[in-house]
């Protein structure tokens, strides 16, 4: 009879050859996912009764997951996820940080940023594991509001027209968006604000078992840049799995490798469409602007004076003269402040709103994990509203 060892390898390799996540098998088996990765890594025998279970959910017979037909010793053994498994811990996450609650969280930003071993690595994965927990413990849908496998062409045609598709998918289309923070959050998207070491300005993490995202904004930047760090990690996103599922190798410097997300991010926050409907009704011409009026409207799209600055100038509405000498006042300005923005206008955002929501519900609750999470949450000094 195989050992548990075999059943594992083999349960797993079935489940890939149907595209199922691990999460997804979790869910369909109404178990956590703990116990399942425990199963599929040869920890633990499953019962006859969890494998009758299994067998339903993979569309197979027992004879099968005791001995696949179809896929060889080297395939079992060869077979990958799409994305790279972290190691599976053995039990619900506890906290420590040390590793993520099991398989399917990978990270979009480049290795070189967070060493494993380092505290602040050990920061993000404890974060990451007591937020699953407490979607768990508060027993909301852990699946983003929109779908994040989206194809797309590579070119920047290609780029705009998935801005615009998400807009649709946000339900926002052509719309000014005052509070982008509310909306990623109203779509499911876990966002969490915190303090980073510099230089990293943001973070993000592809959760591929439950279709969602981590994404990581630093707590020192303005508002403007803070918005703009957003979208760039949901391009980011969208990007990996892209790149990811179609086995495409990135570009080696990293202003190639991010250039179609920052493409993404200006599209999305400043819509072609939006920005010249809001220059044609100021009357503006490419040749007239002044710099307070260059405040007042980029305030209306939550960038910085210099993203919209240079917007303008790709869409042709301010001459490159005016867009130059703009340009030079709002460098100027970066460096005598610390790139605080020009003008009298800031935005305000309510940073870690649905992960406050998720805290406050799960100690209502009594859950005393959940009260554990909020000291660890005051410690790192993350605002959260409790």
């Amino acid at each position: 009879m195989p050992d548990a060892k075999n059943i594992g390898r083999n349960i797993r390799a079935l489940r890939m050859r149907i595209h199922l996540t691990q999460g997804d098998l979790a869910a369909r088996l109404g178990m956590l996912q703990a116990p399942v990765c425990n199963i599929e890594g040869g920890k633990n025998f499953p019962s006859a009764q969890v494998l009758y279970r299994i067998s339903k959910v993979l569309g197979v017979s027992l004879d099968e997951i005791f001995n696949p037909s179809g896929l060889l010793p080297s395939a079992l053994e060869s077979a990958t996820d799409i994305t790279t498994p972290t190691p599976c811990s053995t039990s619900e996450p506890s906290g420590d940080g040390r590793s993520f609650p099991c398989e399917g969280i990978s990270q979009t930003t480049t290795p070189s940023l967070l060493s494993e071993d380092s505290p602040f690595a050990i920061q993000i994965r404890t974060i990451i594991a007591d937020y699953l927990r407490l979607e768990h413990i508060c027993k909301v849908p852990r699946e983003a509001r929109i779908p994040l496998q989206i194809p797309f062409d590579l070119n920047a045609g290609g780029i705009t027209r998935l801005a615009s598709q998400v807009r649709d998918l946000m339900g926002v289309r052509t719309a000014v968006v005052f509070d982008h923070l509310e909306l990623f959050e109203n779509h499911g998207l876990r966002v969490v604000f915190l303090e980073m070491p510099s230089p990293i300005e943001s973070l993000s993490f592809y959760d591929a078992n439950n279709r969602n995202v981590f994404i990581f904004i630093s707590a020192q930047q303005n508002p403007e840049r803070q918005i703009f760090s957003l979208v760039l990690e949901l391009g980011k996103i969208l990007l990996h799995v892209r790149m990811t599922a179609f086995g495409l190798a990135y570009p080696e410097t990293l202003a190639e490798r991010w250039k179609p997300a920052r493409l993404f991010a200006a599209a999305f926050l400043m819509p072609e469409e939006t920005v010249r409907t809001t220059v044609t009704q100021t009357g503006i011409l490419p040749g007239t602007w002044d710099f307070e009026l260059l405040l007042r409207l980029k305030h209306r799209f939550g960038v910085s004076a210099e993203t919209f600055n240079y917007r303008l100038l790709e869409l042709g509405l301010i001459t490159p003269q005016l867009q130059n000498k703009f340009r030079t006042l709002i460098k100027a300005y970066y460096k005598e402040t610390n790139f605080k923005e020009p003008g009298s206008s800031r935005r305000i955002l309510s940073p870690n709103g649905r992960l406050g929501d998720l805290l406050h519900t799960a100690c209502s609750l009594g859950s005393p994990e959940a009260s554990e999470i909020a000291r660890r949450f005051k410690m790192k000094k993350m605002a959260t509203g409790q």
